[in-house]
């Protein structure tokens, strides 16, 4: 058997996103089990984020997909090489796992993906066919900044960038 974790490093599953938390996803490829944490917007806030208590919050959301799973330690791990998953990956291997890093594809991917969408929309930022329709940076600075008052609620604040996006951003949302 072998098993995949996701916790994207791209737009995919929200590490790189503008608004939302982070996805992560387990799945074993033979049998297509899966397992999905998530890690809150909340430690991608200003205060909070530089702390870098994500990197925990991905060791727990990991292990405990591990035992909801129950992954054996025989079972070779392909995990994301993604900065947010480094310290899952010391973790693991501390524990007696086998892990391959690599750059996660296929169906696990769109598994993630179909993922962090359905995490926007529990969030409140819309319904799944806006939120697919808003799946690019641009896309997403652009609705923020067209209420900003309402949806910074949802950006990731605590990247440096956002201060200067924030800034910048007054006027872009009358850009198509």
């Amino acid at each position: 058997m072998k098993w995949t974790i996701l916790g994207e490093t791209g737009r995919q599953a929200g590490w790189g996103d503008l608004i939302g938390g982070v996805v992560i996803v387990m799945r074993r490829v033979d049998t297509g089990e899966s397992y999905v944490g998530e890690i809150p917007l909340e430690f991608f806030k200003e205060g909070v984020f530089e702390k870098k208590l994500y990197l925990n919050q991905a060791v727990d959301v990991i292990c405990k997909g591990i035992c909801a799973l129950k992954v054996d330690e025989a079972e070779p791990i392909h995990l994301c090489t993604g900065y947010i998953l480094s310290k899952a990956a010391e973790e693991l291997r501390k524990q007696g796992y086998s892990i391959v890093l690599r750059k996660i594809k296929g169906e696990t991917q769109l598994l993630a993906e179909r993922e962090f969408v359905k995490s926007l929309v529990r969030l409140g930022v819309g319904c799944e066919e806006d939120v697919e329709k808003m799946r690019s940076f641009k896309s997403l600075l652009r609705w923020v900044m067209k209420d900003l008052e309402r949806r910074e609620r949802y950006v990731k604040t605590g990247w440096r960038s956002w201060l200067k996006y924030r800034k910048e951003g007054v006027g872009f949302e009358s850009k198509a």
